[in-house]
């Protein structure tokens, strides 16, 4: 009998808005590997063992350096995926996330700003973001 792998990740990712309602988004640097120069939410893998709230909170401190003050689940979707030697299903868990807006990003990002949902649908934005906005 062929033994089966199952490949299964999670990702998580913040709606953050003005005072406008404008959401925040991150322009991915050339540090990166992959989506380099798209737009994207604040987010990321959550690690092995790790709560799904204490992944977001962590990927916007180190992302953006600020403290989300309220989190709340927006949506959770699921997909297959094959993307960089994953294949498998792709779990995304998407919050609305209150925090103070004294961006400081990290290397992974060389630029942010705020956008309407017309001017982001414009946008070349990462496929995983597509989904949290869009799906």
């Amino acid at each position: 009998m062929k033994k089966s792998k199952t490949a299964v990740a999670l990702i998580v990712e913040a709606i953050i808005k003005d005072e406008t309602g404008k959401i925040l988004l991150l322009k991915r640097s050339k540090k990166n590997k992959f989506f380099v120069d798209l737009w994207q939410l604040p987010g990321g893998k959550v690690e092995l063992g790790e709560n799904v709230l204490h992944a977001i909170k962590r990927e916007i401190i180190e992302e953006i350096s600020c403290c989300p003050d309220k989190i709340d689940t927006n949506k959770v979707l699921s997909f297959q995926e094959k993307f960089n030697g994953f294949d498998g299903t792709l779990f995304l868990m998407v919050f609305d996330v209150e925090c103070n807006l004294k961006v400081k990003l990290s290397a992974d990002h060389c630029e942010f700003g705020f956008f309407s949902e017309k001017e982001i649908k414009k946008m070349d934005l990462t496929p995983i973001s597509k989904k949290s906005l869009f799906e």
